[in-house]
């Protein structure tokens, strides 16, 4: 059985998610609070997308520079150390602060990937959901902490009400840094590296309390050699070869957990919860932040049977629930907007607000903003991060990662620049849009989307062989939580075999070919 230590070692590296939550958080109010918008000279719409958006856009950047040159030459623990040290904040104009934004966000780019791809590699089996989930959960206690900070720095009368939520996120990061020092490399990375010694030890400790000798660790050793042997034998997949090669088809499924937890519309819902509210019928800058902290307590709540279940529940049908789920409450606000309010123009936030016929249709949209998001924090909220690391072979995770990583925050970027003028001029339509968008990935997902809950990152090659059926709702052992092998101490060979039989491995070939 795996050792305590594992859940030191999974919790450890997230306190830079805590750090991209509470940036997170922190922006959503912010951007509302008068001491703020009076030093800035009122920001535009597209200003205020500027400024929240520019944290993505260097973490676009700072995911794909760490795939391409920083995951596989230096490995897991260095690239972590790296990429908390870069983490940092500016905001004396509105040109530092984009600046520093964007700096920070080559930080938390590097991180974002590296920390879930570390924890896949050092967790068994049968609880890396949970492993890589704690970093979600990590994110959202971020985003409650900046939530309440903001409610209660909204009393000061100075620019202190802004300055000390932005720059309380360091403190993680700075935690990040100096724990990393104490945990191990990744035993994957250590046997590509020929290092096998160092990788048993670390399995040791990970899964049976220093043990050298135990059953499940010289197991899990035999099967990483074997695979990543095998893998040697291979060129390493370029770009091109992830994008338009054999690998395409797990590249685009990587891609496309990322792409739809973004259309979700759960980051437009943390960005910008304050003026969502402020759309809903809640006035005034201190009323809206308190909705705003009701909704981070929430999202913490609803993420917790997620983070703990995922192992048991899957990965596959949590997402199709939750899209659905997603859908319909998005669709009711959206209605409600639509039929019971009254739109008017708010001057000083520059938004598009709403005057309800009721006080019930007011609350009753409220309500379905804090469903939304319990349904995301039961469904999506951890998937997204879970799910790329696991489906993608050693040669390739740190590209493939980067890759998915980048793209949500290619489409978070855009998101963040665009909403405010979203709200502003179509308003109760964007939550329309979210609600088709939802329905759509629950159907996708439904079709197309393996089972990767309970298997060993070495064997999901297995669920991507040639003529294995990509109608993965016909396949129900791609759709099935649980091993593809029997895991024993000749686990490499069945492995090794089951590949090379499954055709796998030849066409790999052919391609390079």
């Amino acid at each position: 059985m795996p050792s305590k230590a594992i859940y030191l070692y999974g919790i450890s590296p997230c306190t830079g998610g805590l750090a991209f939550g509470y940036d997170t958080g922190s922006m959503s109010g912010i951007l509302s609070m008068p001491r703020f918008l009076m030093y800035f000279n009122h920001p535009s719409n597209f200003m205020q997308g500027g400024i929240t958006a520019s944290i993505l856009a260097g973490a676009f950047a700072g995911s794909l520079i760490t795939g391409a040159f920083l995951a596989d030459r230096l490995g897991r623990k260095k690239t972590i150390l790296f990429g908390s040290a870069i983490f940092t904040c500016a905001a004396n104009n509105i040109e530092s602060l984009v600046a520093g934004r964007v700096i920070n966000g080559l930080g938390n780019g590097c991180l974002a990937m590296m920390v879930p791809l570390y924890q896949s590699e050092i967790a068994p089996r049968e609880i890396r959901g949970r492993i890589i989930s704690i970093q979600q959960c990590f994110i959202n206690f971020g985003i409650l902490i900046a939530f309440w900070i903001q409610y209660g720095t909204s009393y000061i009368d100075s620019d202190a009400s802004w300055r000390l939520p932005m720059g309380l996120q360091m403190l993680a990061t700075i935690a990040l840094h100096f724990t990393m020092y104490f945990l191990p490399e990744s035993p994957r990375w250590l046997v590509q590296q020929d290092r096998w010694e160092e990788a048993l030890v670390v399995l040791a400790k990970i899964h049976a309390s220093g043990n050298k000798d135990d059953e499940y660790v010289l197991a899990e050793l035999s099967e990483i050699r074997s695979k990543i042997d095998l893998e040697k034998t291979l060129e390493k997949p370029s770009y091109f070869q992830l994008l338009f090669g054999s690998q395409r088809r797990r590249m685009y499924i990587g891609v496309g957990v990322q792409l739809w937890q973004s259309l979700t519309g759960i980051n437009v819902i943390m960005y910008y919860a304050v003026f969502l509210f402020r759309q809903a019928g809640i006035y005034g800058s201190t009323a809206s932040l308190l909705a705003n902290g009701i909704q981070g307590v929430v999202l913490n709540l609803f993420t917790l049977p997620n983070m703990f279940y995922i192992d048991r529940w899957g990965r596959r049908t949590p997402m199709i629930i939750g899209g659905i789920g997603m859908g319909i409450s998005m669709m009711i606000i959206g209605v409600l907007m639509k039929t019971m309010g009254d739109p008017f123009y708010d001057p000083l936030t520059q938004k598009t607000n709403f005057h309800f016929a009721s006080d019930v249709a007011s609350r009753t949209t409220i309500a379905f903003v804090y469903i939304y998001v319990a349904i995301f924090g039961l469904t999506w909220a951890c998937v997204a991060w879970v799910y790329p690391p696991e489906i993608f072979s050693m040669n390739m995770r740190g590209r493939a990662t980067s890759m998915t990583t980048a793209t949500n925050w290619f489409v978070n970027f855009w998101f963040a620049l665009y909403i405010p003028t979203a709200m502003e001029q179509i308003s109760w339509k964007l939550y329309i849009i979210f609600a088709g968008l939802c329905y759509l990935m629950a159907i996708v997902i439904y079709l197309f989307y393996p089972e990767s809950a309970g298997k060993t990152l070495e064997e999901m090659d297995l669920l991507f062989q040639e003529g294995r059926t990509k109608w993965v709702f016909k396949d129900k052992e791609a759709t099935r939580i649980g091993t593809l092998l029997e895991h024993d101490l000749l686990s490499g060979e069945a492995l090794v075999s089951a590949l090379t039989k499954g055709g796998a491995i030849k066409k790999h070939v052919a391609d390079q070919v």
